[in-house]
């Protein structure tokens, strides 16, 4: 066939045509994103006054937010505050603490959740260490504002996820079905290196920690009802799994494994092209949920991982349950996004 030919041409043109529709139909994706963080004013203002220095905190409001998620197609954000949460400092009274959780639980629900129906929901916020706090605040945020779930970081105070004197609390998480998001802190008792802040490499092993506490204390197996959603894709744990396996010393191989695939795994910071294989072949693509970590991430980040997503030789089907349907599944009891 001659390279200019007429017929050439129409098949040249049907050819863009057909790519373009593939890449609008990609960057039309419907998206729940279920990580990334609100920085409402009042709470900077209240970690200032107990002494934290919070370091670089991105820029935030909710018209910022509403233009991110527009950026990159997310129909819901189900929002959270961040590290350190409310107990930052370890003289922050319980009752600075309580106080702090109930009003950030209220923010998000009146400002973000009423005001702009279907695109938002959240993450409650905590009281650890303090069990009885905790509690009422679940039952609060869960049964009265409807949230997404509990956040609960890794480690709070030293005190792991997993841990017996967590247990009062995890009951009644498991009595209500709860779901909880479980993000990154601190490691406890390490001296950070000069420069090189937490979130750069700790917060993977902090994460990590915490998936394998969970299983190696019987905690997921006692309270089975709950569904765990870890951020950054589990930290090290689709790499180490195997390794926790075949070390623990009170669980079969098999068993530790299959508790470790029951948990959701998000994409934020994970999504990348040396990443995604392993990830996927551990957590498949049923047990991924998507995030973004914005405001942490910037506009550009967050394109960034997405667009791996989107070149990723992933089905269609698979590329749905990671973007939307299994956080419909597991979010059942949410209204539709918008």
């Amino acid at each position: 066939m001659e390279f200019g030919s007429r017929r050439h041409r129409m098949l040249l043109v049907c050819s863009m045509l057909l790519l373009e529709v593939g890449e609008l139909a990609l960057s039309q994706q419907q998206r729940i994103d279920n990580h990334n963080h609100i920085l409402p004013p009042f709470y900077l203002d209240w970690l200032a006054e107990q002494g934290y220095d919070a370091g670089r905190i991105p820029a935030w409001n909710a018209s910022m937010h509403l233009e991110a998620m527009a950026s990159i197609g997310t129909m819901m954000s189900i929002v959270s505050i961040t590290t350190p949460g409310v107990s930052p400092m370890a003289n922050t009274s319980v009752n600075a603490s309580r106080e702090m959780a109930r009003k950030l639980n209220d923010y998000a629900y009146n400002e973000l959740v009423l005001k702009y129906p279907g695109k938002f929901n959240f993450w409650a916020t905590m009281t650890l260490p303090d069990i009885e706090g905790s509690i009422a605040e679940a039952r609060y945020a869960l049964q009265e504002l409807n949230a997404a779930g509990v956040f609960l970081e890794g480690n709070k105070k030293g005190v792991y996820l997993g841990d017996p004197s967590l247990d009062p609390f995890f009951e009644v998480l498991n009595e209500m079905s709860a779901v909880v998001f479980v993000h990154p802190n601190n490691l406890p008792n390490t001296s950070p290196v000069p420069g090189l802040v937490a979130a750069v490499v700790d917060y993977t092993l902090d994460t990590t920690r915490a998936a394998v506490n969970l299983v190696f204390t019987n905690t997921t197996q006692k309270y089975p009802n709950i569904t765990y959603i870890f951020s950054h894709a589990g930290g090290s744990l689709p790499f180490l799994a195997y390794r926790a396996a075949f070390t623990a010393p009170y669980y079969s191989e098999t068993v530790m494994v299959d508790e470790f695939k029951k948990y959701y795994y998000d994409t934020a910071l994970a999504s990348t092209p040396s990443s995604l294989p392993t990830i996927l072949e551990f957590a498949t693509a049923d047990r991924m949920t998507f995030g973004t970590d914005w405001p942490y991430v910037t506009f550009a980040g967050s394109k960034f991982y997405t667009d791996t997503i989107d070149a990723y030789p992933l089905s269609q089907a698979d590329r749905e349950l990671i973007y939307l349907n299994n956080s419909r599944s597991i979010f059942k009891h949410l209204s539709a996004p918008q």
